[in-house]
């Protein structure tokens, strides 16, 4: 990329900071915590429910341009989403979502979730009386959940915050709580525990505070991102791998820009830097990155990001200036330059159609996603060097029955995406990869489906086919070979206490990248998983 394009660049930057700090305005917040990407409860995998609930709302045309691919949102931001559903339903005077009741029992549940925010918000339904969150608020105990695993062998599941089940039985169990003080600040806390041949370990699995100010929130502490629209993996950053140790600056809500740029709808902005972890090939290496969303449509939202590691020790320091100049250069050639990073880049977008029903019968709503992932070599941007990335669809209400949703989603990655010559422990933190687990040169076919019994019981059936390769340097000429599958059941047997069971089987192969004939003899895996999760209410 040029020296010209980089300016262009830049100065776009410069103009929306100006605008977002001249013409936003602090709109009336409290507890500014993140819905969390762990799974609390089920009713899902990989993420919280609520999530899963936003993105069927959205789908249904029931909220106008959102951004959902820039996670976590806060607990405000969810809430604003439920509000316009809310408002959406009470002002259809003509009926024009009638057909929509089957969504009634997920509005509801995050009518409870969300009950204060809403209040606040002027939102009132019978589900929501209470008054709002005063100036000060705290809860000790937001989820407390009881669990235990069973495995054949010693395994990492995926999108599990870097989380391993030793072989045999082992157990744990974590909580998570929240404190806010006015509208300006706000803090939160999961410990955690495990037990596994009588060893106890504890550690702080997730724990941050934030300061809001004029739309704008700093946030510092340990949290995972999630930037794209995948449900499996990203190309830029998933929850795979233990959170981030982070300082994170981002806009506390989407905000229009003016003139011809309110075109792009409502834009979220982020940029952090977060240190990784002491055992790798440079000790507390930094990764950083930012990312830009926006929404021109309720029909799409796009977003680009740009990601680099640099740093550690015996890598030597930059200054404050030379940080700012990686953030949209690639830095130096020279191997010996403190400015040779490891850069990242990915551009994502989701299309979605509600009622799609009407041009296909397949579903009755449908979303098609992208994440392109390379890394910025050679030409950058303008002609990326060797991609990757995702392709997917969500297809809600499939075959007439509103209660029945399949996702299909399709990964690969090249042979130079997530691992460096000099960064050799590649794109990763504690030993998982950051972005998408299939690792450097690998892909991943994935389906699930899922289906509502009623509104406490969710089923879910998932199959895949992997490749899965190692991002240290030097690579390893070993892929492993995974075809897995495996179901999941979700209840709620009261409105405060959950289970969560899952099972999950693979049948794994090291296979020779450079021959494919040349495999091992096959490897069963095999996991079962029992969570119980209480909820301590508003």
């Amino acid at each position: 990329m040029g020296s010209g394009s980089y300016k262009a660049v830049f100065s776009f930057f410069v103009l929306l900071t100006i605008d977002y700090f001249l013409l936003t305005t602090s709109l009336r917040g409290f507890d500014r915590t993140n819905v969390p990407l762990k799974n609390w409860g089920g009713f899902s995998i990989y993420r919280s429910w609520v999530y899963d609930a936003l993105e069927k709302i959205v789908l249904a045309g029931l909220a106008e341009e959102v951004l959902l691919n820039s996670k976590p949102l806060s607990r405000v931001e969810a809430a604003r989403i439920v509000a316009q559903a809310v408002r959406r339903l009470e002002w259809d005077k003509y009926g024009d979502y009638n057909h929509r009741g089957y969504l009634e029992e997920l509005l509801y549940q995050l009518i409870e979730e969300f009950g204060p925010e809403l209040a606040e918000m002027g939102v009132r339904t019978p589900l929501n009386r209470s008054a709002p969150p005063g100036f000060f608020g705290f809860k000790p105990i937001d989820h407390a959940e009881f669990g235990f695993g069973s495995a054949s062998r010693s395994q990492t599941v995926v999108n599990n915050f870097g989380q391993s089940f030793k072989k045999g039985a082992s157990g744990g169990s974590t909580l998570d709580g929240r404190i806010q003080v006015g509208d300006f600040l706000s803090l939160y806390y999961q410990p955690g525990f495990s037990r596994d041949n009588d060893t106890t370990h504890g550690q702080l699995l997730s724990g941050y505070g934030k300061l809001t100010w004029a739309n704008t929130e700093l946030e510092v502490g340990r949290d995972s991102l999630w930037w794209g629209p995948g449900f499996r993996g990203s190309m830029s950053f998933s929850n795979n791998a233990f959170p981030l140790d982070q300082i994170r600056l981002s806009s506390a809500e989407p905000f229009r820009l003016p003139w011809l740029l309110s075109y792009l709808g409502p834009v979220k902005a982020s940029l952090f830097v977060a240190q990784l972890e002491e055992d790798r090939d440079f000790s507390r290496a930094n990764v950083s990155g930012w990312r830009f969303g926006f929404a021109p449509s309720r029909f799409v939202e796009l977003g680009f990001n740009r990601m680099f590691q640099f740093g550690g020790k015996g890598r030597g320091t930059i200054n404050p200036g030379q940080y700012l100049g990686l953030l949209f250069t690639q830095g130096s050639d020279n191997p010996n330059s403190a400015l040779n990073v490891n850069n990242v880049m990915s551009f994502d977008g989701t299309f979605r159609i509600p009622d799609v029903e009407r041009y296909i019968l397949i579903a009755r709503d449908a979303a098609f996603y992208f994440d392109f992932g390379w890394d910025d070599t050679l030409f950058g941007l303008i002609v990326p060097d060797k991609p990757g990335g995702i392709v997917g669809t969500y297809l809600a209400g499939i075959f007439g029955d509103p209660k029945l949703d399949l996702r299909i989603e399709y990964a690969t990655t090249s042979k130079i995406q997530f691992t460096h010559g000099i960064y050799t422990s590649g794109f990763t933190n504690r030993g998982s990869v950051l972005s998408h687990f299939i690792g450097t040169q690998g892909n991943d076919l994935y389906a699930r489906l899922t289906r509502w019994i009623s509104p406490d019981l969710l089923l879910g059936l998932q199959v895949a086919k992997s490749h899965i390769g190692p991002t240290a340097q030097p690579l390893s000429a070993n892929l492993v070979q995974s075809q897995s599958f495996g179901f999941d059941i979700s209840y709620r047997f009261s409105s405060s206490s959950s289970v969560f069971l899952g099972y999950d089987f693979a049948r794994l192969k090291n296979e020779n990248r450079k021959n494919e004939s040349d495999k091992s003899p096959a490897k069963n895996d095999n996991l079962f998983r029992f969570e119980f999760t209480r909820s301590f209410g508003q």
